[in-house]
């Protein structure tokens, strides 16, 4: 007996446990890769096809068997069609996990019929009786549908709900619509391509993975219906992000095309809603660009190129709100950009935009904050709103001011650094610019290639200034205006003709050329706008407290009442020019009381 009762020696019970822990061990990573091979508790499986709404459509799982049902699925409910099944909707649904039986002669699987099904957990497809095993989708007639009115909405937390081993984009012909909605802060991932009628992304963030293992389609399309009986052989297909929800592309390849070389329809990034582009060089193939919300590029490695398209029939975008970089890559922008909202350097990459011409536009306040702004050139045509810089501007070519302001925040404005450029202007004003450099002047300034918009905040009004005449060849101009509050109602000094200047104004500019030119003649023109004048005739342009260079001309109105003088190009020399009057009568700004 005391055989029996002797306990085993250490080095069996050393190697029975080893055992123990290795079956355990293979048990997990069994469980881990062959998720198909079980199901949960609660599940529900199609019985034959029917409604869904019908317990008679389906069996129920108890833990060992497959049993009668006694009510519908939920949405903590995992449903598997089963082979040969078609199951129909009769009212909007939810599930938790859906699984699709596809093989060949699968035939349609889901008959959304014009409604929607919620689906909590995953989309995946799988082969031989239910549970089956992982495969990709089938590509059999109107597999999942049948309508664009029929849709599926993935809710709940954040989660992979496609994977590359159990779903694919053969559902070439499916005809339904999906919508990403988990709510904010979750993310949806793909890992898989996807093909429908049209894709939503209503709230939360859509993250699209890119697949290492492939050369051929290294990307997670969201692609379309092929049914070109149905949907023509053009443009089809919409994805739209609504407001506050998100994009999130790794893709450096297809993000979003139609089989073969056909686009999409429409890309739509509504207001306050957010794309985010990780890959070198993303592509979207649409004929329709809309991109009124965010547009985010974010990737560590340099150069990123800026969204583009490949195929003929597909847009090239180039008009965006909001343009944000934020990572360590610079962004090279495309040779034409319509920027409708704020530019936002996030990180250590910057904008490339040496060989854009950039147009601010839109109707709202925007924003330009980069470590720099080199622009190659510039239009600025917005009917409302300013824009704000936030750091020294240089446009290597040409600026155009057709309507707008510029608010420069104290900082620089370089023109034309290329001497290849022109100055083009009809309509706006230059707030708080320190400094204007202009460089290659042309051979004749104008109106329109002479007109420098400052405004003079300090005591309200255009302080334009005009030069006019013919240029030598060669020369670069340079600009300060000082804003000063006020003028001096004191000045009691005489001009070149001995008439007495009993008024200056304070805020004054600094002008010189570079280098000192020749002896062309020029007018120079300060606009006197909202001073108080009695006559336009009173006008003077003067120094701070002497004569200024050249000949008094009398001051005229045109849109505003100028002041004006003659002088020589030669006598442009640090010259500090402003505003006199001659005349008791005329009041430059009032005295203003302590």
């Amino acid at each position: 007996m005391d055989i029996f009762l002797r306990h085993p020696p250490h080095f069996l019970i050393h190697f029975q446990r080893t055992i123990y822990r290795l079956f355990l061990a293979v048990v997990s990573l069994l469980s881990f890769l062959i998720p198909g091979l079980s199901q949960e508790i609660g599940a529900f499986k199609t019985r034959a096809s029917g409604d869904f709404n019908q317990a008679s459509t389906w069996l129920i799982w108890n833990g060992s068997t497959w049993g009668n049902a006694n009510q519908k699925p939920g949405s903590t409910s995992d449903i598997y069609i089963d082979q040969g099944h078609t199951l129909r909707l009769l009212s909007p649904e939810s599930v938790k996990n859906l699984y699709l039986h596809a093989g060949a002669g699968a035939g349609q699987k889901l008959n959304l019929n014009n409604f929607n099904l919620d689906v909590y957990g995953v989309l995946a497809a799988f082969s031989g009786p239910a549970p089956g095993q992982p495969r990709g989708a089938w590509n059999s007639q109107n597999w999942i549908g049948n309508s664009p009115n029929s849709t599926l909405t993935f809710k709940g937390q954040s989660r992979v709900i496609v994977d590359k081993t159990s779903w694919s984009a053969q559902t070439t012909q499916s005809r339904f619509g999906v919508i990403f909605d988990p709510g904010p802060g979750q993310e949806l991932t793909l890992q898989a391509p996807f093909k429908a009628l049209s894709f939503r992304v209503r709230s939360g963030t859509l993250y699209q993975k890119n697949d290492p293992s492939s050369s051929s389609s290294p990307c997670y399309t969201l692609s379309f219906n092929t049914e070109n009986s149905i949907y023509g052989s053009g443009p089809f297909g919409t994805v739209t992000v609504e407001a506050g929800a998100s994009f999130r592309s790794a893709c450096s390849a297809q993000v979003i095309h139609r089989t073969g070389s056909n686009p999409a329809l429409l890309f739509d990034l509504q207001r306050d809603a957010t794309l985010l582009l990780e890959g070198q060089d993303a592509k979207i193939e649409t004929a329709n660009f809309i991109l009124d919300g965010t547009l985010i590029f974010r990737s560590n490695q340099s150069p990123m190129n800026f969204l583009s398209s490949s195929f003929s029939a597909s847009a090239k975008p180039n008009q965006v709100r909001h343009l944000v970089v934020d990572g360590n890559a610079d962004l090279i922008l495309p040779a034409n950009l319509v920027l409708q909202g704020n530019l936002l350097q996030m990180g250590q990459g910057g904008f490339q935009l040496a060989p854009t011409q950039l147009t601010l536009s839109g109707e709202e306040d925007q924003s330009l904050h980069a470590q720099t702004l080199l622009v190659g050139s510039l239009i600025l045509h917005k009917p409302t709103g300013k824009v704000s810089l936030g750091a020294d501007l240089s446009i290597y070519r040409s600026l155009t001011m057709v309507q707008g302001i510029l608010d420069f925040q104290g900082h620089d404005l370089a023109l034309n650094t290329s001497s290849l450029g022109t100055f083009k202007y009809q309509a706006g004003s230059w707030h708080k610019l320190v400094r204007f450099s202009y460089f290659g002047l042309p051979g004749l300034l104008t109106p329109t290639s002479g007109t420098f918009p400052f405004e003079d905040l300090a005591n309200g009004g255009f302080r334009g200034l005009q030069l006019l005449g013919p240029t030598p060849a060669g020369g670069n101009l340079n600009l300060e205006f000082i804003e000063q509050r006020g003028a001096n109602h004191d000045a009691n000094f005489q001009d070149v003709d001995g008439t007495e200047i009993l008024f200056q104004l304070y805020s004054h500019f600094k002008v010189s050329a570079n280098p000192i030119l020749g002896q062309e003649e020029l007018d120079l023109r300060i606009s006197a706008d909202s001073l108080l004048l009695d006559r336009v005739e009173d006008l003077r342009v003067v120094s701070r407290g002497k004569a200024a260079p050249g000949h008094p001309i009398p001051g005229v109105l045109a849109v505003y009442p100028w002041a004006k003088r003659r002088l020589k190009w030669s006598e442009l020399v640090d010259a500090e020019f402003t505003i006199g009057s001659y005349r008791e009568a005329t009041l430059l700004p009032l005295r203003r009381k302590k």
